[in-house]
């Protein structure tokens, strides 16, 4: 543990220097949407579709409380972006696709219309996260909000995150002057391959600067969890407006439907809520796999999608067999977070904020300075979830 909270401390200290007051979290932020400003209450769905249900049961269940616990601190605008762009901005494009599956004839014509609005949301939302890792701004919520400017120079320029910011403004440049409204203030319809190409070259840059940076940045608790759950939806993304851009199936288009939704949730539930870091120090002798238990429960829970685009999720998608040990992880976190991530401030919150969190998740299993507070678990307070060290 001692070694990992080295390298986070290495590879981002020089990520917040544009943050060194009050702990970064909040600046150009506003509480009121009409301001110009993100409200700090992560919002669900503007897109209705079959993942509305779900949508809302991870904001209400894992990012409300998560952003609560983390208010003022480098980690809830980079909170809020995660669940502005995978909860919200892909989960109503792939609704907007799954629509159109109930009329597939006319799918090019109707899915791309109710999904354009979105992937403008999305363009926005990236920018946002952008400024987010470096503490100046964060995102400013769903598909039916405005999108945030696109930087004219890279905020995370002689940072180790720059790769970033290199790759991706030029990609959201052209997608916003794609996007953006035309004369009289009217928005031009796009087409499906249209929509398709930005997501395409969206997920390329992204795949690319994320290929680069160093490991410690993935494997860092909720920030490289953010990171890594945009990389693979984005992926999964582009392979559905694809797919529906060349004229694929509705088989095929229901299948990739249904990968891109167990893919987004299982990375939510396990990398940006950091059961996968939790997992990882508990160790391989750790009675109970959780990350394999939130990805089974998942699976079910999306398995219909594939055969049954079109049918909604249950309404309490989190409360079925499998799930039942996400709400102990979030109570002990939330609990155990606004504590651990006082202070930190000064001229690199964001690495600061790091080293908390690992410390948080070390001292929840009972492991002290990278080792076991006694032996056999003692001092875990995981017991219930089946992951205190043996």
């Amino acid at each position: 543990m001692i070694h990992r909270k080295a390298g986070y401390a290495l590879i981002l200290s020089a990520t917040m220097l544009t943050a060194a007051c009050g702990g970064g979290g909040s600046s150009g932020s506003s509480d009121n949407p009409s301001d110009g400003g993100p409200s700090p209450t992560p919002q669900s769905t503007a897109v209705a579709g079959p993942l509305d249900t779900v949508q809302t049961a991870v904001t209400s269940t894992v990012f409300v409380p998560l952003v609560s616990a983390t208010s003022g601190t480098p980690l809830q605008p980079v909170l809020l972006c995660a669940n502005g762009i995978a909860t919200r901005n892909l989960l109503d494009i792939a609704d907007a696709f799954a629509n159109g599956l109930a009329t597939p004839s006319t799918l090019l014509t109707t899915a791309p219309a109710q999904a354009q609005a979105a992937v403008r949301a999305l363009v926005g939302n990236l920018s946002g996260l952008l400024t987010s890792l470096n503490g100046t701004q964060t995102c400013l919520g769903g598909s039916d909000a405005p999108g945030t400017a696109v930087p004219t120079t890279n905020p995370l320029a002689g940072t180790p995150l720059a790769a970033l910011g290199e790759q991706l403004l030029p990609v959201l440049l052209s997608a916003s002057q794609q996007l953006a409204p035309g004369a009289g203030g009217n928005v031009a319809p796009l087409s499906a391959v249209q929509l398709a190409g930005i997501v395409e070259q969206l997920s390329a840059a992204f795949s690319s600067a994320v290929g680069s940076l160093p490991s410690e940045v993935l494997t860092a608790p909720i920030v490289g969890g953010s990171l890594v759950t945009v990389d693979d939806a984005l992926a999964q993304l582009a392979s559905l407006t694809s797919l529906a851009a060349s004229g694929g199936t509705p088989q095929a288009l229901a299948t990739a439907f249904q990968t891109l939704a167990e893919s987004v949730i299982d990375n939510l539930l396990t990398k940006v809520l950091p059961v996968a870091n939790l997992q990882d120090l508990a160790g391989g002798g750790a009675p109970t796999d959780l990350v394999a238990t939130f990805q089974a429960a998942v699976a079910t829970l999306t398995a219909g999608l594939g055969t049954s685009p079109t049918t909604p999720l249950p309404a309490n998608p989190l409360s079925g067999a499998g799930f039942e040990a996400l709400t102990g992880v979030i109570n002990q976190l939330v609990t155990a977070l606004p504590t651990a991530l006082a202070g930190t401030s000064g001229l690199s919150p964001l690495a600061a904020a790091l080293d908390q969190v690992e410390t948080l998740l070390g001292s929840l299993l009972g492991i002290v300075g990278g080792n076991t507070g006694g032996g056999s678990g003692s001092g875990c307070l995981l017991g219930f979830l089946g992951l205190c060290p043996p």
